[in-house]
């Protein structure tokens, strides 16, 4: 067994972001009282003027990051979000997220260590919920708590001996690695990086109450299972897993063509009477209960076929469920980009070869993997991304991983070589977006995976102790049109400029003379309006408020389409 300290970066590992988003299903829930104690420093100045008591009872406290002893102290790296937004490190559920309180005033229920001790905090809005999630943690050792989620038909359930694990090392936390300050002494304590954390805990409500406003919830301390009082439970903030008789779909997948896409979607347990309603948009801002739909499917039809879509553009589409009338479930989201190719790599798994010496992006791994994509004729690379997994085995660390991708083509590779961290074995992923070192390429293009490590016997290229996982390392590369030089597509922008945008009913088209046909679409690909040899002024009157894409065949061959908004 090798000696070595413990690596002071957490094992952070980097995952590839959910294609599935839960708009409005996990919404914070408010609370307007019962917080008893400010155990968050915070702001300029000694710890013991922003707060009012401690965590664990022997004089330790939080602090935000943008705590400072004195103004010329420096910026913390560390500590709680400045807002108080907390999106949970819990994968299931995906996208859940915390309001703290304020840290200038009460934002923890702090329950000292007497059984009689108690509190109740009340929720801003009552909300019906399927699940509560509450973010606490206890100091001083592991806590037990009753609780009770109070409805507002005066009805109550009971949560009995809820565990809730001191701050220091446990698991299913929503957050670690923020620090603490002794208040007395405005002394800091980083914990090693991992450490003090707040822990997510679940609270199932039952079928027949999932209908009921949940009002308020009362926090009781509780003996141990082994009889012993614990230490001090601290609690932060409530989230809820809303109900909503209309259930949403989910699964959303998309397939994507040069200038389109297919998405589709599963069918709730309880499929919607109407239908289901989508709205599709290059931001990544989402819809609300009440924003206008791009357009809906029948009831069954549980796909949408989009059109005219720009190549190499990300587009997001949310789904909801119309369950009839102003029954509609909550959205749910994924995300595509038309004109996006992938190749993985299956052939085995790629050895991290050994080397003592400092890696650079010049370091070329004999033990490298090859992977090629083919661009299809008429278009060139935009951006790579890349996404791998590398483990480690026997007795390696995934801290003694380097890697980087170099695109063969061109012989140009990343700007930097990426690390792994954690002074244990385990799994790292590895994902990376927008490279530039393919942009440009046509036809065949090749790539190179060097992996290296930095402990370990020199295995002529054994996947031992560090290696790329198999089936895991994946190219994408996103098309651009390669008939255009980008100055030629300026100036054929230019010459078929449209204005004002957003328009009311008349677009204007600069240079209309030299335009063949004007073709307007709406977001799903159903052509709306064409216009052949146009005047300047194209009249959209009878087109209701948008987004369209507006798509000129130019008379030299050429093709510009550019997004326009009715308002």
């Amino acid at each position: 067994m090798k000696t070595k300290l413990f690596s002071v970066a957490a094992a952070a590992l980097l995952t590839t972001a959910s294609m599935l988003t839960n708009a409005q299903q996990y919404q914070p829930m408010p609370i307007s009282g019962g917080f008893n104690a400010d155990v968050v420093a915070n702001g300029v100045g000694n710890a013991a003027a922003s707060t009012n008591n401690d965590v664990d009872g022997v004089g330790y406290a939080f602090i935000a990051r943008n705590f400072q002893s004195t103004a010329t102290s420096p910026t913390l790296t560390y500590g709680l979000p400045n807002d108080g937004v907390i999106t949970s490190a819990v994968t299931s559920p995906a996208g859940l997220t915390y309001q703290l309180a304020s840290y200038s005033a009460n934002n923890s229920l702090r329950l000292p260590t007497a059984l009689t001790s108690t509190g109740i905090l009340t929720f801003t809005t009552p909300k019906a919920v399927k699940n509560l999630y509450m973010l606490a943690v206890s100091g001083s050792g592991d806590s037990s708590v009753n609780i009770s989620v109070n409805f507002s038909d005066g009805t109550s359930q009971p949560f009995l001996s809820v565990p809730i694990t001191d701050w220091y090392g446990g698991s299913n936390f929503a957050i670690q690695g923020i620090g603490r300050i002794t208040i007395a002494t405005n002394s800091l304590d980083q914990a090693g990086g991992t450490n003090p954390r707040l822990y997510q805990i679940p609270l199932a409500i039952s079928t027949a109450n999932q209908t009921k406003l949940v009002q308020s919830v009362t926090v009781t301390k509780a003996l141990l299972p082994s009889g012993l009082t614990g230490g001090i439970p601290n609690i932060f903030a409530l989230s809820g897993d809303i109900y909503n008789s209309c259930e949403m779909p989910t699964g959303l997948t998309s397939n994507t063509t040069i200038t389109g896409a297919t998405v589709l979607w599963t069918a709730p347990t309880t499929a919607p009477a109407s239908g289901y309603q989508y709205y599709v948009s290059t931001s990544s801002t989402a819809p609300t209960a009440t924003t206008t739909p791009t357009g809906s499917t029948a009831a069954g039809v549980t796909s949408v076929t989009l059109n005219s879509l720009t190549t190499g553009t990300t587009y997001y589409i949310w789904v909801r469920s119309n369950c009839g009338g102003s029954s509609q479930s909550f959205w749910t989201m994924t995300q595509f980009t038309p004109g996006q190719i992938s190749a993985t790599y299956t052939t085995g798994d790629i050895s991290a070869t050994l080397t003592s010496a400092t890696v650079t992006t010049s370091t070329v791994s004999p033990c490298a993997g090859i992977m090629s994509v083919t661009i299809p004729t008429g278009y060139k690379i935009g951006s790579t991304n890349v996404d791998y997994a590398m483990s480690t085995t026997n007795d390696g660390y995934m801290s003694e991983q380097k890697s980087y991708l170099t695109c063969v083509t061109n012989n140009t590779s990343e700007s930097s070589v990426s690390s792994g961290s954690g002074g244990f074995t385990g799994t790292f992923n590895y994902s990376r977006t927008g490279l530039t070192i393919a942009n440009d390429l046509t036809g065949t293009v090749t790539f190179r995976l060097n992996a290296f490590k930095s402990y370990g016997p020199n295995s002529d290229c054994l996947p031992t102790f560090n290696k790329v996982d198999n089936n895991t390392w994946k190219i994408t590369v996103t098309l651009v049109p390669a008939n255009l030089a980008t100055a030629e597509t300026s100036a054929k922008a230019k010459e078929a400029m449209v204005y004002p945008n957003p328009f009311s009913d008349i677009l204007h088209i600069e240079r209309a003379d030299k335009v063949k046909i004007a073709t307007v679409t709406d977001m799903s690909g159903i052509t709306v309006k064409v216009i052949e040899n146009p005047s300047s002024a194209i009249h959209l009157e009878g087109v209701k408020t948008g987004v369209y894409m507006l798509t000129l065949d130019m008379k030299d061959g050429s093709k510009v389409s550019t997004k326009v908004i009715k308002k």
